[in-house]
């Protein structure tokens, strides 16, 4: 080989070795930056992720607020929490005698909400409503109905156990079509000889039942059926109002029922013939959440036998619970609407859950509501 020639190889040899190594180096940088960049962002989100972490983590580990009223609804005449079947049943309203010789009462204790409204000859009686009226033995003593209650019972969508009636209550029975369960004629009552009659008429759990089974009554509300009363979902205190640890409405100067607030089980104990009103099957005293004032027009009917108290129109009252009362308002369009209450600036009256006692009171005699 000529010396030209292996000149030409040589060069052509190591110009090829030199753009070998100048592309290697090139790729080098690339590659390291590369490394770089992915390192970088790996650790970019592995930053991230443990960031993330402890929010994950709290999410995660939060337990829900458990719902403890879940599946219940609110009893329509406490408020107390209680499934739906049990408040879909329609209470009783039991017409219980109110004068001094026949206390104490028997299985009152039980009820739900009592109310109280005059008759005639100054003396008062008594409704009771139960949405549970198991395990009684002993309910009473037992009287005559007045138009008033009956009405009332029949807002209440109720069945009512009386012992006859006045001719405007026997009427009211009649016409309204209620459901009624009446000693004169049913043999499920029963006489004790501790009290003379009228005074001494009974009936128990079985003797309810036995009579409803009997008539064929429903137990449960119709479709048309609307509450009276609606409730805080919890105990509250009322943020107005004057203190009221004792409240007497005086309907005359011998029925004179008072309430005293009892500031560690924040109930009323209601005591009337100055004492206390006792259950004898419990031995326990009355004891009322809320108490109701409803002033109304008592008015003579026109033999001048009974008196009427008018369940229908508007008027004020009073609200007490926890120690404190307030000034309300109520209407009632008519005998088949049901009682609205609201508090005086027209917002609806809540009532505490618990039991009510409802005094229905003669508006002339205002005044001698009074409470401190």
């Amino acid at each position: 080989m000529n010396k030209r020639i292996f000149s030409r190889i040589l060069l052509v040899a190591m110009l090829v070795l030199v753009f070998t190594a100048c592309g290697k180096k090139k790729d080098k940088k690339k590659t390291e930056t590369e490394t770089t960049t992915t390192t970088e962002a790996t650790a970019a989100s592995e930053n991230a992720t443990k960031d993330e972490k402890p929010s994950t983590t709290e999410a995660t580990t939060e337990k829900p607020k458990e719902d403890k009223h879940k599946g219940l609804v609110q009893s329509d005449l406490t408020g107390e929490w209680i499934k739906p079947e049990d408040n879909a049943k329609r209470p009783i309203g039991v017409m219980i005698n109110n004068i001094d010789i026949c206390w104490p009462h028997s299985g009152i204790a039980k009820a739900d909400i009592v109310y109280e409204m005059t008759c005639e000859g100054g003396i008062t009686r008594l409704l009771c409503m139960y949405s549970d009226y198991s395990d009684l033995e002993k309910i009473g003593s037992i009287r005559s109905a007045r138009q008033y209650f009956v009405l009332k019972c029949f807002e209440h969508d109720g069945i009512l156990v009386h012992v006859g009636g006045s001719t405007y209550g026997k009427a009211a029975i009649k016409d309204f079509s209620v459901d009624d369960i009446d000693g004169i004629y049913e043999g499920v009552f029963y006489r004790t000889s501790d009290r003379e009659a009228p005074h001494n008429c009974y009936i128990d759990t079985d003797g309810i039942n036995s009579s409803i089974d009997s008539h064929g009554y429903s137990r449960t509300h119709g479709s048309s059926y609307k509450k009276i009363y609606s409730f805080n979902e919890e105990d509250t205190d009322l943020k107005a109002g004057e203190k009221a640890d004792k409240v007497t409405c005086r309907y005359n100067s011998f029925t004179k029922p008072y309430f005293e607030y009892d500031s560690k089980k924040k109930v009323y104990n209601r005591f009337e013939y100055g004492e206390a009103h006792i259950d004898d099957q419990t031995g326990e005293q009355l004891t009322f959440k809320n108490i109701l004032v409803v002033f109304s027009v008592v008015t003579p009917m026109p033999e001048g036998s009974y008196n009427d108290v008018a369940l229908t129109g508007s008027g004020t009252g009073y609200y007490a619970t926890n120690g404190k009362i307030i000034p309300i308002k109520w209407e009632k369009k008519d005998d088949y609407s049901v009682t609205k209450y609201t508090t005086e600036d027209g917002k609806e009256l809540l009532l505490n859950p618990g039991k009510t006692c409802v005094e229905y009171f003669d508006v002339d005699d205002a005044d001698k509501v009074t409470w401190e």
